[in-house]
């Protein structure tokens, strides 16, 4: 295994974890000693095609790649025989009071077997206390995200953010690999998270088979089979609507216009 600390990348083959590889690869940052991928099961197709892309590359600079799973997201949250992970969903109550549900689904699809391998590789068992330094997470957040910045649960972990370090947003992650000739990552996310913009819903229309699977996830969250589990009526959408009747469209596409269309450049008595 060799000494510690083990340098390992959280990898979600989205944006900025994938810049994190790549800027390793161009020996901009110091490299992983490994990399995990937590699978949800329910991640688009752009993402498990990314990875894809990227494992000849891990290969090349020898970095191990661990896929780790729980289970499949989707699967797990439709069976009512099983205790399932919450999601962020929109809620609607009876008397029409809106709220959300606690998110539980990235702590046990992502982090926890993340967790779990990283155990695995610093020689720890289940439960096992060590106050030594045997693991260096390094986690893709951007400058534009440092509120997700957070300090690791035991001693033996230290997190790293070289992305906050070189003062790199989202925004300059794409560019950089455009630059460099990669390809363009993709977002990482589930195929139904409720955090969903209407820019990345309109996007996952693109794709009419995550679309119809995202859709058919939102109805069946209202199913019978599942009424006893909530108290109001669950939505993927912010809206409160199920996902193929919400609109979508720009407010170019409504035809409404930006109150600065209208507005006066200060040029009417020259």
């Amino acid at each position: 295994m060799g000494e510690y600390p083990i340098r390992v990348l959280s990898l979600g083959a989205g944006v900025q974890s994938t810049t994190l590889l790549l800027m390793m690869l161009e020996g901009e940052i110091e490299p992983a000693h490994h990399a995990i991928f937590a699978d949800t099961g329910w991640e688009p197709k752009a993402v498990y095609e990314h990875l894809e892309y990227l494992k000849p590359m891990m290969v090349k600079a020898k970095i191990p790649l661990h896929i780790v799973r729980k289970g499949n997201i989707r699967t797990d949250f439709l069976q009512n025989d099983t205790r399932a992970a919450s999601m962020p969903l929109h809620m609607m109550s009876s008397e029409g009071k809106a709220g959300m549900i606690r998110r539980q689904c990235t702590a046990e699809y992502k982090l926890a077997p993340l967790m779990k391998m990283q155990r695995e590789l610093a020689g720890l068992h289940s439960g096992q206390r060590c106050k030594e330094h045997r693991i260096t997470t390094l986690i893709g957040i951007s400058l534009d995200e440092v509120q997700r910045m957070k300090d690791p649960s035991f001693s033996w972990i230290q997190h790293e953010y070289p992305l906050v370090d070189k003062r790199i947003t989202r925004q300059d992650c794409l560019q950089w690999c455009a630059d460099h000739g990669y390809n363009k990552p993709p977002r990482s996310a589930c195929i139904g998270c409720p955090f969903k913009s209407n820019d990345e819903w309109r996007l996952l229309k693109q794709d009419p088979e995550a679309w119809e699977d995202a859709v058919d996830f939102d109805r069946q969250i209202r199913g019978e089979h599942l009424k006893t589990r909530f108290t109001s009526i669950p939505f993927l959408h912010k809206s409160h609507l199920p996902l193929d009747e919400v609109d979508l469209r720009t407010n170019d596409e409504k035809g409404i216009m930006s109150l600065f269309d209208n507005e006066c450049e200060g040029m009417c008595g020259l």
